[in-house]
């Protein structure tokens, strides 16, 4: 088995991360940025981004009902030599983690000021209910999650570039 494909599941679901909590950290900074924008180029009130995750469709969840065992049985190939384990051909292709979509969220916020130019005939401004605390917890999270995905990565690549020294 060549070397890179016991590398390449494990920077794919790192990278499925990555991606992940990058439009997690775009979503909230787009809320925050229009926290306050009362009318879109169609006219209507900014909706609210959500990261969302499609877990029912994820790959990793092959791997569970797969009947992939736990304790892999180590066979030795030479008495000097234990031949590694790892997953099935079949399972160590693809991408491995839920695909992630931004999804809208129409929440409003009625302020009242009947001298702004997008007040409605009663005198509220739409605006998006974004909750900025939310928001900033929300980065604040994917942040430290993008961080752990890139750790994975940088770890993997480490046992990569160890693998070929010896």
């Amino acid at each position: 088995m060549p070397i890179g494909s016991q590398f390449l599941p494990a920077m794919k679901t790192a990278a499925r991360g990555l991606e992940a909590q990058r439009r997690k950290l775009g979503a909230a900074t787009e809320n925050l940025a229009n926290a306050t924008t009362s009318r879109t180029e169609d006219g209507d009130p900014f909706r609210i981004k959500r990261a969302v995750q499609e877990v029912e469709n994820a790959d990793y969840e092959r791997l569970n009902r797969g009947g992939l065992d736990p304790q892999l049985e180590l066979r030795s190939t030479n008495a000097r030599h234990l031949r590694e384990a790892s997953l099935p051909p079949e399972q160590a292709t693809g991408t491995l983690g839920p695909e992630t979509e931004i999804e809208e969220i129409e929440r409003e916020r009625l302020e009242y000021d009947p001298s702004h130019p997008h007040a409605d005939e009663e005198g509220y401004v739409h605006y998006p209910d974004v909750n900025v605390a939310q928001e900033m917890a929300r980065m604040t999270s994917a942040n430290r999650v993008y961080e752990a995905n890139l750790s994975a990565v940088e770890a993997t690549k480490s046992m990569a570039q160890r693998t070929f020294e010896i």
